[in-house]
């Protein structure tokens, strides 16, 4: 399958559903070789099937984001499997809510293992090898949580800001090597992660209203009137493995339908 990531091997962590999946289907569809990890093994076959269903190429891997001995495993037998790793995708994360008064010592260090450490133990082991052949492509996804405050999220926010900052540290300090280092923040996307969230919220404040009238007060809230669609951070995430973005790096890029401007 030709495209514009024609036979580039990219790894993409929670590849099992939301985001992940979507975005792992968008570059198979680009001609990359999708290398779909996830902690579920099941779902992440069935991603890798969908690309291949396509006439794309893909591999899949169980991996822990909380376990670095499985990361290490999970870069080995990509290196091994394609003969060199292209890009990375650092995807994977969990939800959480709560204010800091509310939120435990456990809820906090799990978010932070699984959303932001799992993020960094990804690139750490990649970019022995991007280093090496002097070239690589690293996106992390981030939030618009990163740069506008929202209501009771403290952790979740705090990993997706501290993602802000490791990307433009990480693209300065990789620069010489030509590996570029971006990081997506969406604004609110319809994902069984972000119905999830919203389910968290409204059980601890006891609302009467549901999920779906939550999600449409939410949408009136952006510019361009509606929520984000998972195909608007595919797309986002073909682009900047692509060459067409080839002098961006150290951004962090809102996709969310003005939110942001206001």
């Amino acid at each position: 399958m030709a495209g514009r990531l024609f036979k580039k091997s990219i790894i993409v962590t929670g590849a099992g559903s939301g985001l992940g999946r979507s975005s792992a289907i968008r570059l198979g569809e680009e001609g990359a070789h999708v290398l779909c990890v996830d902690i579920n093994p099941d779902t992440a076959k069935e991603t890798s099937e969908l690309i291949l269903s396509a006439g794309g190429a893909s591999t899949f891997y169980q991996a822990d984001m909380c376990s670095e001995p499985e990361i290490i495993e999970m870069v080995k037998q990509a290196v091994d499997s394609t003969g060199g790793i292209y890009g990375l995708l650092a995807n994977a994360g969990i939800a959480g809510t709560g204010a800091a008064h509310e939120t435990s010592l456990s809820d906090w260090n799990n978010l932070m293992d699984v959303s932001l450490t799992g993020k960094w133990l990804c690139a750490k082991h990649v970019l022995p090898h991007m280093m090496a052949q002097k070239f690589g492509n690293i996106i992390f996804q981030s939030s618009i949580c990163a740069l506008n405050g929202f209501p009771k999220l403290v952790a979740y926010t705090a990993a997706k800001g501290a993602i802000a900052a490791m990307t433009r540290q990480m693209a300065t300090d990789y620069a010489d090597y030509n590996i570029r280092v971006n990081a997506i923040a969406p604004g609110t996307i319809e994902t069984e992660l972000v119905r999830q969230t919203y389910k968290q919220r409204l059980d601890h404040a006891h609302s009467d209203i549901t999920v779906d009238e939550s999600l449409a007060q939410t949408a009136s809230r952006y510019p361009l009137g509606r929520l984000g669609q998972e195909v608007d951070i595919s797309n986002m995430a073909a682009f900047l493995f692509s060459e067409e973005s080839g002098w961006m790096t150290g951004t962090v890029i809102p996709v969310d339908g003005g939110y942001t401007a206001k």
